[in-house]
């Protein structure tokens, strides 16, 4: 078999050599095509490994971004929190109405700008604590009026002898007829108005808080207080989590705004 084919190619040797050069032609053509189809082929492999590093990185960035804004936001929340249940305690001892307002307001948005940052089962418990320092607050607008007329009320009482004295009676006299259901509760509270108008130390406002309002106790405060911090606690921990923090090299605590690193002992 290889003896004919040598053989045919001697017999053909002349017109065999004509092909030589065309073959040679067509092969460096065929040698370009593929060099140039391996090239394209890698560029375009590389750019997209380029693009695909590029969108990995903006996700980082993108990553980076929102967690220091949750950071914030839960930073800011918490604050948020702890100054208004500070001025609900105010409220019992001083007109501090404005100011709690102001932190109930900046407290709303705070709540906002976490609800737009923080997962869902951190906004869930955000409303939790949101509620409970909520309630405290409303219950101190009322509780504050009287616990501070009633201040005034009692200092009085030392004053036996004078309208003072006369006033604070009147005012415990109301009080236990209320406790005990007493038939006489209206003709007693219709007497103590009339006392502490002629006293005139009081406003109406608060003449209606000492004896329509009995002032809370310090187990309701104390009871407030507990669901407050229960709840608040609750949102932390899961803060921590959401954050990291609870990991080796993570954030190891959340800071309000303008405070310090605190330090390790």
């Amino acid at each position: 078999m290889v003896v004919d084919v040598w053989h045919w190619i001697e017999r053909n040797a002349a017109g065999l050599s004509l092909l030589v050069p065309f073959l040679a032609i067509g092969g460096g053509l065929l040698g370009n095509w593929l060099g140039a189809k391996v090239q394209a082929a890698g560029g375009l492999a590389q750019a997209s490994a380029a693009r695909e590093a590029a969108r990995i990185t903006a996700e980082a960035s993108r990553l980076a971004a929102l967690r220091d804004e949750r950071r914030l936001a839960i930073a800011e929340f918490v604050r948020a929190v702890r100054v208004l249940f500070r001025l609900t305690g105010e409220l019992y001892l001083r007109g501090a109405e404005e100011e709690a307002r102001s932190a109930y307001a900046d407290l709303a948005q705070a709540y906002a700008a976490l609800e737009l940052s923080a997962p869902w089962s951190l906004v869930e418990l955000a409303v939790e604590v949101q509620e409970a320092v909520a309630a405290s607050y409303f219950a101190a607008r009322t509780r504050g009026l009287t616990a501070r007329a009633m201040a005034l009320v009692t200092g009085g009482a030392s004053d036996r002898g004078g309208s003072g004295g006369s006033v604070y009676a009147a005012v415990v006299a109301v009080h236990d007829a209320q406790r005990r259901r007493s038939a006489d509760v209206v003709r007693l509270t219709v007497e103590a108005e009339r006392v502490l108008r002629a006293w005139g130390v009081l406003d109406e406002a608060q003449i209606r808080a000492v004896l329509f309002s009995p002032p809370a106790g310090m187990a309701d405060r104390q009871e407030e207080a507990d669901v407050l911090k229960a709840a608040l606690i609750a949102f932390v921990r899961a803060a921590r989590e959401s954050l990291g923090a609870n990991r080796e090299g993570g954030v190891e605590w959340i800071p309000e705004p303008g405070g310090t690193r605190p330090t390790q002992i």
